[in-house]
């Protein structure tokens, strides 16, 4: 494999933008008992996003409330490459629908996103993780050796 297996994804919130990720990261983190990285709550909220009927996607875009997410505020999150290829996916979705010109842009589909995962039920946003898990899994190369059982007799 030549490509990259993750990337730092910039996001430029506000205070309220960055209020909505914490409070999407602790939830996930509390759903599924363990200690996550922030990239896990960005491509999750992705996952759920991506489910969205292509109307609805569209109305969730255009919602006024994203502008009050957007900020000067800059973080950045490490996740999967394969999250890069999600979004220019949605984003081409959503541009196809003609309601909206121009392509969105993916701090908008992020904030999208984080917005979806708020609203999700915990079913929707545990079956969202527990999906990227298995393509995250079926993504990584595998070692030569993996599996293989080795017996020496001495």
């Amino acid at each position: 494999m030549t490509g990259k297996s993750s990337r730092a994804y910039k996001l430029k919130l506000s205070e309220r933008g960055i209020f909505l990720f914490l409070k999407c990261h602790c939830r996930l983190c509390h759903l599924v008992g363990d200690f996550l990285p922030y990239g896990t709550t960005l491509h999750v909220s992705v996952t759920l996003l991506e489910r969205v009927p292509a109307e609805d996607l569209v109305a969730e875009i255009s919602g006024p409330e994203l502008a009050a997410y957007g900020g000067k505020e800059v973080r950045f999150v490490g996740t999967s490459a394969h999250l890069a290829d999600v979004t220019a996916k949605l984003a081409d979705r959503i541009d196809e629908s003609g309601r909206v010109h121009p392509k969105p842009p993916t701090w908008k589909l992020f904030l999208t996103a984080l917005c979806c995962m708020e609203a999700a039920d915990d079913k929707f946003v545990v079956r969202a993780y527990d999906d990227l898990c298995a393509v995250e899994a079926a993504m990584k190369p595998r070692r030569l050796l993996d599996g293989v059982r080795l017996s020496i007799d001495t």
